[in-house]
């Protein structure tokens, strides 16, 4: 396992030894001898997890090497270290950003202990983000899959209504445009042809493609973000099919889905002078328009239950670390002013992870409304 990066600054080769020799065992130690190789370092290195600064070094001091690297890098925590003990000194350390204050000469032990809290809190406030972000994906990534299938749906009800080809086509690409798809189409009767693309004028080469597609062997053709698909009496070529291959085989299946039952309402236009279709939809395709919508409704439950996990374990991980905070103030030695102000700058920031995971219950209410209009789906399909 890595470990984690400290930057150690100060114009003192000795002082800089000396906290060498407490953190080298347990921590990646890089060193800087002024302000302005420190800030350097800052950009050229994204690992540097913690900062400790010494406070009089010649050309820029530490307070204003501190407000430099926070303007490059605003998450990264910063220890001052210096021999002035003065209370003024001390609160302008905080002023400008400090998270801590050291005082030489440097006890290695007091040292050690500052910072492994650092460390570890950083650690687990970065858990908690990647935890709510997980889950704000899974979530994002449901709602999409959902509102793809409802637009599909909508697309194989309204089918029922259509009494022309081009209405067909047009209800075709209300679908394409639905998934975010640039397509072109050619929809194939017995005396003429349709052909037709996302921008309304199709070009000469797409046309062209239209007809090799028509033709071609098998069912469908892939090659980089380009995907032909070919029916009787429809062909399709969707021009941006996404990188991610979840996404991708998602999209593969509705288009599958959605241009087989172009191909059959074309047909069936073809045989019916145009009347309405009253036939239902095929039972196959019910069957599996209910599972998938029952699978996302179950999938939809267990993104609940983890929201509702989530917050809880987040509540308590953040209990925990404001109580080994408070318990930590009597074994580091530290003053009145620098327990208020570390408390003080721990709260803001609990406060503001409290604010974030309160913003995940409004995501939690549109999932259950979401799930809800999915279990009407599913009853519209039974009747």
């Amino acid at each position: 396992m890595a470990k984690n990066r400290i930057l150690l600054v100060d114009d003192s080769p000795n002082e800089l030894r000396i906290l060498m020799e407490v953190l080298k065992d347990k921590y990646a130690i890089v060193a800087a001898t002024s302000g302005f190789q420190a800030l350097q370092m800052i950009k050229d290195d994204q690992d540097i997890e913690l900062v400790l600064l010494d406070v009089v070094m010649p050309d820029m001091d530490g307070y204003e090497t501190c407000q430099k690297i926070l303007e490059i890098a605003p998450h990264i925590p910063i220890m001052f270290v210096s021999g002035n003990t003065h209370t003024e000194e001390i609160l302008r350390g905080f002023d400008v950003g400090g998270l801590d204050y050291l005082t030489k000469p440097i006890d290695a032990t007091l040292v050690a202990r500052k910072v492994k809290v650092v460390i570890e809190d950083r650690a687990r406030i970065a858990e908690l983000s990647d935890e709510n972000k997980s889950t704000t994906d899974m979530v994002m990534s449901v709602i999409a899959s959902a509102g793809h299938l409802g637009t599909v749906l909508g697309f194989l009800r309204s089918g029922l209504k259509i009494r022309t080809p081009e209405a067909l086509v047009s209800a075709l690409f209300d679908v394409f445009d639905g998934l975010n798809i640039d397509a072109c189409v050619q929809l194939r009767m017995e005396k003429r042809v349709i052909n037709r693309s996302s921008q309304m004028m199709i070009t000469p080469l797409e046309q062209d493609l239209l007809y090799r597609a028509a033709n071609m062997q098998g069912r469908f053709l892939e090659k980089g973000s380009r995907y032909i698909v070919n029916f009787e009496s429809v062909s399709v070529i969707i021009k941006n099919m996404p990188d991610d291959e979840m996404e991708r085989g998602e999209l593969r299946d509705n288009l599958m889905m959605i241009i087989e039952d172009t191909d059959a309402l074309n047909k069936k236009m073809g045989t019916s002078s145009g009347e309405i279709m009253e036939s239902p939809l095929p039972d196959t395709r019910l069957a599996t328009l209910r599972e998938e919508l029952q699978d996302i409704q179950s999938t939809m439950e267990m993104i609940i239950q983890m929201q509702t996990t989530h917050k809880q374990k987040s509540m308590h991980i953040l209990e925990d670390m404001q109580n080994e905070l408070g318990d930590s103030f009597f074994k580091l030695g530290l003053i009145e002013t620098q327990e208020n102000t570390i408390s003080e700058l721990v709260n803001t920031k609990a406060a503001k992870i409290i604010s974030h995971i309160d913003e995940g219950m409004h995501v939690e209410d549109n999932l259950t409304t979401l799930r809800d209009r999915l279990v009407m789906l599913t009853i519209d399909l039974d009747n």
